[in-house]
């Protein structure tokens, strides 16, 4: 594609022209998902990652600049994307390294006893959004992991990650902390 045509596409593309993203669309994607798909080393969350910064690029098209490159602008935003990719998963991590280390020093006499807490759990997930819950549920329960939650529910990982990730703060902020700690040994 020539920087000519190239920035015909994005003058077009701000306009709204559909024709004018597919081409683009078309054109870089391979690319991108080759270069993610590298880094991460999961083809589903790579496809994931670029697909939102095509639809982030189409949301945003009136912000683009005709005298930038487009594959400069789609490159930082992938690497964005990635990284903010990378920085999540060491969130959840770390996150749970805490949880776990909280679990080794639990005081089980000091909790509310099994049933009672049972029974606030319960409270707490069935209050969740219908979703949110389904998913929830099926992580937890059913212990499927987040591909096949996705796969059974036509949706990306990304979203069952995200929906896991607010069911446990629902129970984080509805629930003391030692019973977020025995949420671990319950589910």
């Amino acid at each position: 594609m020539t920087e000519q045509h190239e920035k015909y596409l994005i003058e077009k593309l701000k306009k709204g022209d559909k024709d004018a993203f597919r081409q683009l669309f078309e054109h870089y994607y391979p690319l991108f998902l080759a270069f993610a798909k590298r880094m991460l080393r999961d083809d589903y969350v790579a496809e994931d990652l670029i697909q939102n910064v095509f639809m982030r690029t189409w949301v945003l098209r009136e912000r683009l600049d005709e005298k930038r490159s487009m594959k400069n602008y789609l490159l930082v935003a992938v690497r964005n994307e990635i990284y903010y990719y990378f920085r999540s998963e060491f969130k959840k991590k770390h996150d749970q390294l805490q949880e776990e280390a909280a679990v080794s020093s639990f005081d089980i006499n000091s909790a509310l006893s099994a049933k009672e807490m049972e029974k606030n759990i319960a409270k707490v997930i069935a209050a969740m959004p219908e979703r949110r819950r389904e998913i929830f549920e099926m992580s937890r329960t059913q212990k499927l992991s987040n591909a096949e939650i996705a796969e059974r529910l036509g949706i990306s990982i990304r979203t069952v990650e995200k929906h896991i990730e607010n069911a446990l703060s629902d129970i984080r902020h509805k629930l003391p902390v030692s019973i977020l700690v025995l949420i671990t040994l319950l589910f």
